[in-house]
């Protein structure tokens, strides 16, 4: 009897689930704007407040070539990010921003890891080679984009609502702009950056 009850629980939880609908969610896409098109790539487009969502513990930045990749890496404040050397020599990874943190000098395939405890923009910097920048932004939300080289972005699986979008860059700047995420489909946007 016990058994069979478990199992009359189990097929009316599953059957449930089944039943219910999706949570409905819209996406933002759009495209920023510029006197030059130097300008429209590697910005973040984001939602500056919003449910905060599922969102990936951990990221990735490599070291390669005497370059940070990807350039600019948006996440979520708390993730954990793991700094790789693919080059042959030895490479630091420091930040005066946020909390600031030195992760010392590693050598090729190693690893070093930092989680990010702020929101804000880190610069981030190699000791032994001067040239090298990059930047991570720490955000509240998962809602973001990191633009393509004609400006493009495309935000998924938003839940629907009222929101403004804000947009981090480099040497520009750009004035917050109101959007409304439907339930499906997509909310359209033009930002110009200035």
């Amino acid at each position: 009897m016990h058994l069979t009850q478990q199992l009359l629980g189990a097929t009316l939880a599953a059957a449930i689930v089944a039943a219910s609908p999706a949570l409905a969610a819209g996406s933002i896409s759009g495209k920023l704007t510029a006197k030059s098109a130097k300008f429209l790539k590697n910005a973040v487009v984001y939602i500056e407040k919003a449910p905060a969502g599922a969102a990936p513990k951990t990221a990735q930045m490599d070291q390669k070539g005497q370059v940070f990749i990807p350039f600019v890496l948006p996440v979520v404040k708390g993730t954990t990010v793991e700094f790789l050397n693919n080059d042959d020599t030895g490479h630091n990874v420091f930040s005066p921003d946020g909390e600031k943190f030195d992760l010392g000098v590693f050598t090729k395939d190693q690893v070093r890891k930092y989680t990010l405890k702020t929101e804000g923009v880190y610069t981030l910097l190699c000791k032994m080679h001067p040239s090298m920048i990059a930047y991570i932004i720490s955000l509240q939300n998962p809602f973001f984009a990191v633009t393509k080289d004609d400006g493009s972005f495309s935000i998924a699986e938003v839940p629907p609502g009222e929101y403004t979008l804000a947009v981090w860059h480099e040497r520009k700047h750009a004035d917050p702009v109101k959007v409304t995420v439907p339930a499906s489909g997509a909310a359209n946007v033009e930002i110009g950056l200035h």
